[in-house]
């Protein structure tokens, strides 16, 4: 893409006259250069002299902790180890060669075996030796010298064993700090639900609050050196002391953390080991949670009139007023104390790298220092891979934006001719992945920018559809994106926006860009486009505000290691592919091993006109029905799983000491496959149905959940989806279910699609195509050789290599017909011209024998591979092929 050739061999490198040919040389002379990063040697004397005043203060910090009775140190569950090897994504497995293919396919009693070590790991303190040696295998940073050893970024293979268990330890972490709000709030990595964009709007929200107020804006943009890679292993011990972290789970991280070695690798040469001095392990699981711990309190004692922004070690402050002495007053203070912190925690500020903006209409000077250095100022300044620029144009921006899409066009050129290269679906694959994806990024604040410079994204937009679907070059973009099924960009801006407002409401109310919405005077004082002035008025003409929705990131009562692993049987379904009995006399026969049981039946069922939901539970042996109508606009899933919770609420209720054992039998495969795997879309009701097993299982009450067919004549099953269709009748709703984030983009996406048929019914061009396709929505994906979508293309949009568009180009005198000197058009030659009316009866002729009629419509909205042959052979036997 980029015109860099990769290459994976490490040559000749050269390092202070040293020169390293062999790959056990090479090898040996890369890690030496990656260890001195590590070093205490790159701290100044400062530095070192503040850590030792803390460890001083701080004498127990690398003594182990007494074991607790908190939760945290509660021994590993096998629901635990289970999800985290469930959720483990292929990678290269460490030294031991142990990968997660062969955990995933271990039986119960190998994982068991496993367990009891991790356990024991965790009761002692004690990592195994090898899962703290790491090999490092270096690969070249692009446009990088290939000599120089220190140009190499080290990638790091770990224990894949080990990781799994920094995986339950990392979510117990997680669960601690996320539940008792240890992380600042304007801290955006690392953490789910939170994304870049969030630091990015709540800055372009105070840059126009101080345009609309004649203000300025001085931002400071940190960067510290080698931030991993320098973090101070008892720092960060000592920070976990202050929020509350001990026992067990201290006693592992000071394990983990210290006694680390790396070896690098050159082909299958290996170098020395070599002990890590500083830093969290490159590649771990735990290492991101833990940088988020050390760097915390980084802007702690700065003035609350001064905004903040972290996003892992990317930091920026900025604060805006009238007075430009003041402001920088105020900022060089706030420096001053960052300063103070990193020389406190042993970290670097970049002198270099950190840079300076100031937003104003016209170029002010500031004046700021670091370290006694005075630091760049910057007319444009690249913030999480946004570019801001002075005045808040989003002219660079849109010109980075451009220059990528440029290169992805060029390669879709590479891939695809008229009549020849990758087929139509394939080339909107890339596009979607490569151009689409960088337009999306940062479009939810780059929207605010003037018409003109949105524009050049839509011709971009144009150019890459146009290659394709093979379209003539004076197709329309309206046509071309009715024709590919892909948004208008200022649509999909638009539902990328309504989207993240949807997903800020399932956050609480201290995420700062919530305070981005909130009304203020400066909305009214400015008329832009910005997020914080539209966003809220958006979402009120859509109705998104009219309606509940449940948390981003769900939090459960109870800590999640105390899930027990839910019992699912879906081995009916399975018997049932293979098998040619009729499905009564199967499930039948399979439900004789629940005879000693209580079965619970549960349904949810939902009105696709009306938006209506319903659950409903029936227990037959107690002759309990349950319906209840639930809250509108919820997908069918939700609804299912509302009923098992319903069903899980009435065990719960009600004394059931008689039976030990009760069978929730549903028919929605999916809620079952969510319980057991524990992922979902609605995750906060999975939650729900984990902590009530729990309540449960302490009354001694065991629940199994086993999927069955819908409508064989279970008669159990049958009532519940009777009384589930019951449940929508009613004027109450009794479950106000708040909607998921994916629920309220489904209702996001049916709107923005109204709001794109609107503009295609009142669009002045591409009308051919409009009476062919009248809907918005549908790509017209057709499979078979390049050349025929190119023609279907093409005779669909109404612009080929026919006289009347060679006409509009000035490569025809008149535009008509050499045959008939009408204008000649596609549907002047398919259904009217003369000169082909022999091939056209034929056409007729077979068309007539499926009861088709010859017209546009039926020659080119019919996805039959029959009518499409038919075209296909009379455009062929008319020599209209080559032309079009």
């Amino acid at each position: 893409m980029n015109g860099v050739k990769k290459s994976f061999s490490v040559p000749v490198l050269e390092l202070n006259g040293k020169i390293a040919v062999s790959n056990k040389e090479k090898a040996e002379l890369l890690a030496v250069t990656l260890i001195k990063v590590n070093s205490s040697e790159n701290l100044s004397e400062e530095m070192k002299s503040n850590k030792l005043d803390l460890l001083d203060g701080n004498p127990e910090v690398t003594t182990r902790r007494e074991v607790s009775n908190q939760d945290l140190d509660m021994p590993f569950s096998m629901y635990e180890l289970e999800k985290a090897i469930n959720n483990a994504k292929q990678s290269t497995p460490g030294k031991d060669g142990v990968c997660y293919v062969m955990l995933k396919d271990f039986k119960y009693s190998s994982l068991t075996v496993i367990l009891k070590l991790f356990n024991l790991i965790w009761m002692t303190g004690r990592i195994p030796v090898e899962w703290k040696q790491s090999v490092i295998i270096p690969i070249l940073k692009p446009g990088k010298n290939a000599t120089d050893p220190s140009n190499y970024r080290p990638i790091a293979l770990t224990s894949q064993l080990g990781k799994i268990m920094e995986k339950i330890v990392t979510d117990r972490l997680y669960y601690f700090i996320e539940s008792k709000n240890k992380f600042c709030p304007f801290q955006s990595g690392f953490r789910k639900g939170r994304n870049t964009m969030d630091a990015v709007l709540c800055l372009e929200s105070e840059v126009r609050k101080a345009q609309a107020n004649k203000e300025l804006v001085i931002a400071v943009f940190f960067d510290i050196e080698k931030a991993y890679d320098m973090l101070w292993k008892e720092g960060l011990l000592i920070k976990l002391g202050k929020i509350g972290i001990g026992g067990k789970i201290y006693n592992w991280i000071l394990d983990f953390l210290f006694g680390r070695e790396i070896e690098v690798r050159v082909g299958v040469n290996f170098s020395s080991r070599y002990a890590v001095e500083n830093g969290t392990p490159q590649g771990s699981v735990c290492s991101p949670i833990l940088f988020n711990i050390m760097i915390n309190d980084i802007f702690d004692e700065i003035d609350s009139s001064i905004g903040k922004s972290l996003f892992a070690d990317d930091g920026a402050l900025w604060i805006r007023g009238h007075n430009l002495v003041y402001l920088q007053k105020k900022m060089q203070a706030a420096i001053l104390k960052v300063e103070g912190w990193a020389n406190k925690w042993g970290f670097r500020m970049s002198i270099a790298k950190t840079q300076v903006i100031c937003f104003y209409r016209r170029h002010k000077e500031v004046k700021l220092n670091l370290y006694k250095h005075k630091l760049e100022q910057v007319k444009t300044v690249k913030f999480l891979g946004v570019i801001f620029d002075e005045s808040l144009t989003w002219t660079h921006q849109i010109e980075s934006v451009q220059n990528k899409c440029k290169k992805v066009n060029n390669l879709l050129r590479c891939l695809s001719g008229q009549e020849w290269g990758a087929s139509r679906s394939a080339l909107l694959g890339v596009y979607q992945a490569l151009m689409r994806s960088i337009m999306d990024y940062g479009c939810i604040a780059y929207m605010a920018a003037a018409d003109s410079h949105l524009r050049k994204l839509d011709s971009e937009q144009t150019q890459a559809l146009r290659i394709c679907c093979g379209a003539f070059r004076t197709s329309s973009l309206a046509a071309l994106q009715v024709e590919t099924g892909e948004l208008p960009l200022r649509l999909r801006r638009l539902k990328l926006m309504y989207m993240y407002w949807v997903n800020l409401q399932g956050h609480k109310c201290d995420h700062p860009t919530k305070m981005v919405l909130k009304e203020c005077w400066e909305h009214h004082k400015l008329n832009c486009n910005s997020f914080g002035w539209i966003g809220e008025i958006k979402a009120k003409q859509l109705g998104l505000n009219m309606l509940q929705y449940s948390a981003t990131v769900p939090q459960s009562e109870i800590p999640p290691w105390l899930f027990l692993t839910p019992e699912v049987d879906l081995q009916l379904n399975e018997i049932l592919k293979k098998g040619k009995t009729p499905e009564w006399v199967v499930v039948n026969r399979y439900f004789e091993r629940y005879k000693d049981n209580i079965i619970i039946y549960t349904d949810g069922s939902k009105d696709p006109n009306s938006g209506r939901t319903g659950a409903a539970v029936n227990i037959p042996h107690h002759k309990v029905l349950i319906k209840r109508r639930t809250a509108d606009h919820l997908a069918v899933f939700t609804v299912e799983l509302s009923a098992i919770i319903l069903a899980l609420e009435w065990l719960l209720g009600n004394d059931n000491r008689e039976v030990s054992t009760f069978i929730i039998a549903s028919d929605s495969q999916a809620a079952l496959l969510s319980i057991k795997s524990g992922k979902s879309s609605r995750l906060d009701l999975i939650l729900r149905i984990y902590q009530l097993l729990v309540h449960l299982h302490n009354n001694k009450c065991l629940v199994q959940f086993v999927w069955i067919p819908a409508h064989v004549g279970i008669e159990g099953n049958e009532e519940v989806d009777i009384l589930a269709k019951q449940a929508l009748k009613s004027d109450i709703v009794h479950l106000n279910i708040p909607l998921s984030k994916n629920e309220g983009k489904s209702i996001i996406q049916k709107e923005i699609i109204k709001i794109w048929q609107e503009l295609w019914d009142n669009h002045d061009n591409g009308r051919q195509l409009y009476t062919i396709q009248k809907s918005v929505g549908d790509s017209n994906y057709m499979s078979g050789r390049r050349k025929e979508e190119v023609v279907m293309s093409r005779l669909r949009i109404g612009h080929s290599g026919l006289n009347s568009s060679l006409f509009k180009i000035g490569k025809h005198e008149n535009g008509a017909c050499n045959y008939c000197n009408q204008v000649e058009t596609v549907e002047h030659v398919l259904l009217e011209c003369d000169k082909y009316s022999e091939e056209r009866q034929i056409l007729k002729s077979l068309l007539s024998r499926k009861n088709i009629g010859l017209s546009m419509i039926s020659l080119l909205d019919n996805k039959s591979s029959y009518v499409r042959n038919l075209l296909f052979r009379f455009l062929n036997n008319t020599g209209l092929m080559s032309r079009i």
